[in-house]
Formats: C-alpha cells, structure tokens, sequence
C-alpha cells in the first residue's frame, strides 16, 4: 500500500487542529470522518434484512441490555455516533452491538464456528527483534463485506489514555490496539461463556480490551483491571498484553473463573484455550498448529516481517483453516456465512505504532501509523477499505 502521495491529517498531537474534550464530542468528529463507509454499510444491511425478512427485535434486545454493562464515556460516544450519522437507528443498533448474530440471520447457512475467528501470536525478548515485545493480530470476522475498516485514533480525554488502533468503522468496542503510553492490548474470542450470567452483567470483550487502553499505562494495571472484576462476569477470551519491558497471555476463562498465565518467548493462539478446558474446532486446532510451528521454526530472533509472513500464511487454505481466510467459492458477496480475515495489525510493546493492512494481508503490503502524526485520509474514513471492495465486486461483476 502506497499511501506517500495520499492527503494527510492529524487528529491528536501538536499538529491537530483541536483536540476534542469529551466522549460525545469525539464520537461526532469521528461519525463524521467515517460517515460514508458507516452510512454505506447501514445502507446495505437494511436493504439486506428487508429482502430476508429479518426480525431485529431479539438481536435489539441483547444489545441494548449488554449496553449497561458499558461505561457512560463508552455509552455517551455510541449515542453521540447515532445522532450524527444518517442512518436507520435500529439497523445501527444491530451494526453496532449484535453483528455477528445478524451475519447468522442474513447468512444462507450459519458459519460452522460462529463468532469465533482471529489468529494471534505474542513474540518476546529475546525471541523478538528489536526493544520490546511484538503482537500479531489478524481479525476474522462473518459478514466483512459489510464491515467497513479504519484506522482510529483518540486523543487522551479527562483521565484517560488515548489509542491507536484499526477496526470496524462506527463502533465503540475494540478488539486490539496501542495506546499512548505503548500498552497493547489484543484478544481472541473463545466459546466458554456462562449460561447463567445475564446480559446487563456480563462484560463483553470489547469493552474490556478499550477500557484497558484507556485506563491502564502497563500490563500489570491491566492485569489489576481484571482482577477487580469477578472472572465469571467476563467473556471468554484469550488477551494478549504487552508494554515496554512487560509481556504476558491471558486465557480468561469464566467457566473455571481462572484467568490462565502464559508468558513464553513466542506463543500463538486461535480460539480454543490451552492452559484450561474449551471446545476446539479444525479451524481453531490448524490455525494454532501452523501458526506455533512457524514461529517455533524461526531459529534467529522474531521481527515485523516475520510476523506479517505468518499473518498471509496459507497452510491448510486459503479458506477456513488457514490463517490468512479467503471466503469460498460459494459464498455470498459480504461473506455472512463465513469467516475470513478483515483486517491484520502487528504492535510494539512500548511503541505507540501499529502497522495495519485492511482486507487480507497476502493483497497489500502494511501501512505504518503512529500516534499523533499525520495519517493518510483513506485510512481514517474507510475510503481505503470501500475502494478496495468495489474493486472487487467491480472484478467478479466483469469475470
């Protein structure tokens, strides 16, 4: 991705324009920079659950009780988002809080795995090259031809930290990224979850991996922000956490009520736990398999490339067993049916740098961004990620 020529901005730092002072006030500037890619994707799926006759109530239902487990900042800035977009509020809703259970709906046949998607690898001194430890993340997802991609930036507002990360467009949970002290945070979604825990209660991971980067500086406070919540309340993850000289792997298990520590030199993780007991798929076994004996095969130290060579790896695929998903030949235009890869980012414990690839790493070659610098336009709004699909239908269309 050659981005040298593309206009620039900046959202924070000494070049910024003006740094905003509150949740909703943020939430409007980025409504506005995402506008066109969130609108679109609303756009669509309404069209879509018109044509499939879908009810929403019950995936609205879940959503708005999940909400109150959500801090007020988190609330106030997804509020802030609906106001300012011109969308169809329930649809919105949907988008934002209850997607994958909409991909299930919209989906000719269910995913085989739902929900479960990401290949993750944690690589530390002195395994990795360089400072500090490094952080693979390839997001999977159903449904990404719907899910447009950014890379989002917020300043430090009142308390808390600032971040830097690439994820879905219009969202307020995050699934990985860096804030401005160099704590990363990244994580893998498990099916291990308490039946008897009820919405309202039950902390959903991306609002766990945010208030990690907004509230702590290192990983032992991420690790005390975990422990001042009840194990049991929490989703079934494994994290991946990293800062300057501190690098460690969660499995946070609320089933057992354990969190499992795993800090080695380069470990890897798909969706399944290790260290305690959890269903595995072929998808989540062969992915974890591949991606452990490429770095296990490395015999000089791990570096960024490296990373990223893992991040295209094809072993077992291009599909849905391999670590860079490709959709199938059959399935649909957004892919509702099947997961496969919408984003890939690789971090720097310390650094607050990410470099970002949106779509399939295998296609493009990463940008860098860093905190409070200039980012090229595209990759803020989504522009990027919406040129890339319409390439793409354009292409099949002619084919």
């Amino acid at each position: 991705m050659d981005d040298t020529d593309l206009e620039t901005c900046a959202y924070t730092g000494s070049n910024a324009t003006a740094e905003p002072d509150t949740y909703a006030e943020q939430a409007r500037r980025r409504a506005e920079t995402e506008r066109e890619a969130v609108e679109w994707a609303v756009a669509e799926l309404e069209s879509l659950i018109a044509d499939a006759d879908v009810d929403l109530e019950p995936l609205l239902e879940y959503a708005r009780r999940s909400r109150e487990s959500m801090p007020d900042r988190h609330v106030r800035a997804y509020e802030a988002m609906a106001e300012t977009l011109d969308v169809e509020p329930d649809v919105y809703e949907a988008y934002a809080f209850a997607y994958s259970d909409l991909c299930d709906e919209l989906a000719d046949e269910p995913a085989d795995d739902p929900s479960r998607g990401c290949t993750n690898a944690l690589v530390s001194p002195p395994r990795a090259a360089g400072d500090g430890s490094l952080v693979l993340k390839n997001r999977d997802i159903a449904g990404r031809g719907a899910r447009p991609k950014s890379v989002v930036e917020q300043p430090p507002i009142d308390d808390y930290h600032g971040f830097l990360t690439v994820d879905t467009c219009g969202t307020v949970m995050l699934y990985k990224g860096v804030n401005d002290r160099g704590l990363v945070a990244a994580n893998t979604y498990i099916d291990a979850n308490r039946d008897d825990i009820e919405p309202e209660a039950q902390f959903r991971n991306g609002t766990v991996v945010r208030r990690v980067l907004e509230e702590c500086a290192t990983v032992a406070d991420a690790r005390e922000l975990l422990e001042s919540i009840p194990t049991r309340q929490l989703m079934a993850q494994t994290l991946f956490l990293a800062d300057e000289s501190d690098a460690v792997l969660l499995e946070v298990n609320p089933l057992e009520e354990r969190i499992a520590v795993a800090d080695d030199g380069a470990v890897a993780r798909t969706n399944h736990f290790v260290l305690s007991r959890s269903e595995t798929t072929e998808s989540s076994r062969r992915r974890r398999e591949r991606a452990t004996e490429l770095l296990e095969a490395e015999n000089d130290e791990i570096d960024r490339n490296y990373l990223w060579e893992i991040a295209e790896d094809h072993e077992n695929g291009p599909g849905n067993e391999s670590i860079c998903r490709h959709p199938e030949p059959e399935t649909d235009e957004h892919a509702f049916g099947q997961l496969t890869t919408a984003s890939a980012a690789v971090f720097e414990g310390g650094s607050p740098t990410v470099e970002i690839v949106m779509g399939n790493p295998c296609e493009t070659e990463p940008a860098r961004c860093s905190f409070g610098d200039e980012i090229p336009t595209p990759l803020r709004t989504g522009d990027r990620w919406l040129q890339r699909l319409r390439a793409v239908s354009s292409e099949a269309a002619n084919s």
